[in-house]
């Protein structure tokens, strides 16, 4: 009689797609704003956890940027996600967000060798609260100075997260585009600005066409392509 063992398993188990979600809940989010970055996460998990014919299993963490970086929902199947209710309150540590989800990525036992290259995507209304002195006496800080923010430097640099794909939103004009276009740091691929609270579901529905592809792909960790032409018009891309 034929026995599966262990090495069979893992051979024909999904392959995991971990998507990071980082949500700035400062206090200048409260209202409309949260309300529908909440309503939209909710759509983005439902829609995801119904694609037929995926080559990943894509899994979400959140992370809550506020008065610290709270992981408010761990690393999981999406299928298996009801998230809570984001408050906005406090703070905007970024660079503690992003620092944190470096650690996660480089650590194997949270992401192993065996899953597709991660997606990291940061939404923000505002400018970072931990940046240097330094840093706080130069501004207005533009894409260069924050490439050089030790945060930044981890995330470019780190032999897994540099391969990761970013995509952020900026939401309202008190948003630091700078800082945002130096989170991504990829010429082919916008900020999206949220001018109108509409725009953020725009967003996430764009988070949703972009990881389902890649799922459903012959190569999940092949990204190049992001398609965001037709979700979008001129003025709501920074580049």
């Amino acid at each position: 009689m034929d026995t599966m063992g262990l090495n069979d398993f893992v051979i024909s188990s999904a392959r995991p797609l971990p998507v990071f979600i980082l949500v700035d809940a400062s206090g200048s989010m409260q209202g409309t704003k949260m309300d529908m970055v909440n309503n939209s996460l909710k759509e983005m998990v439902a829609a995801l956890s119904n694609i037929e014919g995926a080559k990943g299993q894509i899994e979400i963490c959140l992370l809550k940027i506020s008065k610290t970086v709270e992981v408010i929902q761990t690393l999981d199947k999406v299928t298996n996600i009801v998230l809570p209710e984001l408050e906005a309150t406090g703070r905007t540590p970024i660079g503690e967000s992003v620092s944190k989800v470096v650690d996660m990525i480089e650590n194997k036992s949270i992401v192993p060798d065996r899953a597709y290259t991660p997606v990291i995507i940061l939404i923000s209304d505002g400018i970072p609260t931990d940046i240097t002195r330094e840093m706080y006496e130069k501004r207005p800080l533009g894409k260069e100075d924050y490439l050089q923010w030790q945060p930044f430097q981890r995330l470019h640099n780190s032999s897994r997260g540099k391969k990761c794909m970013r995509m952020a939103l900026g939401i309202g004009e008190d948003a630091d585009y700078e800082l945002l276009k130096a989170f991504i740091n990829k010429k082919n691929v916008p900020v999206i600005k949220a001018a109108e609270v509409t725009t953020i579901a725009k967003f996430f529905e764009w988070v949703t066409i972009s990881v389902s592809q890649r799922t459903i792909s012959t190569n999940p960790n092949q990204f190049d392509d992001i398609p965001f032409e037709d979700l979008f018009p001129d003025d709501a891309m920074v580049k």
